[in-house]
This record gives structure tokens, sequence and C-alpha cells, in this order.
């Protein structure tokens, strides 16, 4: 992992991503600030950011120490992505599993708190499930504030976001990239309505990439470590009855990928939940989320489902040289629908 880090910021990549799981190979990363701090001492230029950290899985004084001491040690280069979690096998391996259900109010309050200690030299807080009296956060972070991004699949996070004037974190896995546009162009309209200009509006799209001198050079490395993700991300979720409340959006893509019997990288590749191709594929890719989204930053997971080093690092040098000199320093752009129905006032 850190040698790709290092390698990535030699190529000229702007910032690192990290996942937090817990308790199956899906994801092996379970503490994010600890990996971070590494991170931090062995790069100099690229941003540090979490793909997400997990709020109901700790306390929020704590999580605020550790990623303000991140953000102190890394001299300013984190962006903090959260996001409540989706896995059964998750909450019942933290011993949570009662949490749940209830995992919205949860991770909700859980930033506000995060929020609160970073934004004010002493903070209290009264919710339903956390309550704090004068708490102080030390060390206090470099950045102010320190970008946050608030993973979203479904339209009820969109909005929650959007009402709490804070930025997003997409991802094109469980989403087909026509309604992630449609999602996405909304939740710019909600801000942009409330005074934000469009090129204030950061919102990281992750997507699953390989680039390779063919498709078929692409498909034949990558294909099988592919279907291992998707097969073992969609075990993980409930579906039907067994779905907890609140998690429908991710029932739903586990129902429709198992109803199919999987999907072939082709297919995925065609709706737009991965990118699998040659540098000039990727190129039209990044050109049509960048005009359709006005999409400023793209994560791109390139080392996904135990996907050999070798060809990781192929894939990386490749769009490096052939893709990122004609999208990386590009001026922000209005999403397409919004320049042609403009927001009144933005």
């Amino acid at each position: 992992m850190m040698g790709q880090i290092q390698y990535g910021e030699e190529l000229g990549y702007e910032s690192v991503w990290l996942a937090e799981h817990h308790g199956s190979l899906y994801g092996t990363m379970p503490r994010l600030a600890v990996a971070a701090a590494a991170i931090a001492e062995r790069t100099t230029t690229m941003r540090i950011g979490t793909a997400v950290t997990i709020l109901p899985f700790d306390n929020p004084v704590r999580t605020a120490e550790d990623f303000a001491m991140v953000d102190v040690i890394s001299n300013g280069r984190l962006d903090f992505g959260v996001g409540r979690a989706y896995q059964p096998l998750e909450f019942k391996n933290m011993g949570l599993a009662d949490r749940q259900d209830h995992s919205r109010e949860l991770f909700q309050e859980s930033l506000d708190i995060v929020l609160g200690l970073w934004s004010n030299e002493k903070f209290s807080y009264q919710g339903k499930l956390w309550q704090l009296n004068d708490v102080e956060c030390h060390p206090r972070p470099i950045q102010k504030p320190i970008p946050i991004h608030v993973a979203a699949i479904s339209p009820e996070t969109f909005s929650m976001v959007a009402a709490k004037d804070l930025n997003i974190i997409q991802a094109a896995t469980l989403m087909p990239l026509a309604e992630l546009k449609v999602f996405c162009v909304n939740a710019k309209r909600a801000l942009m309505q409330k005074g934000h200009r469009p090129e204030s509006l950061d919102f990281p799209l992750l997507w699953i990439t390989h680039v390779a001198k063919s498709f078929e050079e692409g498909k034949q490395r990558s294909a099988q470590a592919m279907k291992w993700y998707f097969d073992t991300l969609l075990a993980l979720v409930p579906q039907g009855a067994k779905a907890p409340k609140s998690y429908e959006a991710f029932a739903a893509a586990a129902k429709a990928y198992h109803d199919a019997g999987g999907f072939p990288v082709e297919t995925l590749n065609e709706t737009g939940n991965l990118i699998l191709g040659t540098p000039e594929f990727a190129a039209q890719r990044m050109e049509e989320v960048r005009n359709d989204m006005g999409q400023q930053e793209v994560i791109l997971w390139m080392q996904v489902g135990g996907l050999d080093d070798r060809h990781v690092r192929d894939s990386m040098r490749l769009f490096a040289a052939e893709v990122m000199p004609s999208y990386k320093g590009q001026a922000p752009v209005v999403p397409r629908a919004l320049r042609e129905a403009p927001v009144g006032g933005a």
C-alpha cells in the first residue's frame, strides 16, 4: 500500500483516500487515523482523505481528537470523509448490532459533535444519544475548517448534506452513472439556491478504474478482481426483510445485482459503475462527468479485489501520462443541467 501511495505522489496524483472496514477481506484498514498518520510521514504534497470514516463506530470526541492530530502531523493535508456504514456484519463484529437501525441519527449527532469541537474552543452538546459539557479538543486542527465530505447514495442523505451546507462523496459503485448525475445535480442546485458558488462545491467521485493499452488487456488483468469485489460487496448487503431501516438504497442495488445473477464487467463498464479500457476511454468518461456533473475531483480506485501490484502501477502510470494532463488543473464548470436552467441568484 505505502509503495503505491508514494508512487502515486511521484506521478503527480494529488490525493490518496482510505476506507474504513472491519471483519472481512472486503476491507482491511480498521483504523484510518493510524494509516493516515503513517502516510503523512511518507508523503509531502499529497492530500490525505478518508472515504470514509465510520462515525457510528466510535466516540465522536475521540474521532475529533484523532483526526485533528492527523491534520497537525500532515501540516494541514487532511480531507475528512465520513459515513454511517452499511454492512450488518461490521456492526455485529464491533458489538454494535443494536446501532444500525438508528445509524442515521447517530451519524448526524456524531458529525455535529466533531464539527463543533473543531470550530469552538469549548463545546457543549445535548443530543438524544450524546451529551457533552464544555469539552475541549486538543490538538487544534491546522485547517480552519478541515474539508468535510459526507458519503451519500440515498436521496435522504443527499438532502441532509445539502441542508447542512456540506460537500458529498459520491460513488459510482452501487449507482449507475445516469442516476448519479441526477442526484449530484440536484444536490448542487440546492446548495446554489442557498448562495454557494458552483466552483466551491467539491463532490469527489469514487470510481473503480483500470486503464490498459486495450479493453481486452484490461479485462484480462482486472475482470476477476472486479468480479470478486462486486460479489463480495453485495453479499454483505442485506436484502428484503433483512434490510435495516434507512438502508433501502443499498438493499435495492444488491437485489438488482443478485436478480441478474451478477453483471459482467462489460455491463458495469457501460453503465458507468466502473472504468475499464484505454486511456482514451477513461478521458471520455472524465470529460463526461466534468461536463454533466461539474466534477472537479475523481478518486480512482485502482487497487481493488487483490489486483496484482504490477497491473495497478501500470494503470496508475498510463492514467497519469495520458489522461491526467488534459483533466488536471482545469477551471471548475457548472453542470450541464444547471447551465441550461440556471439557478436564480447563484
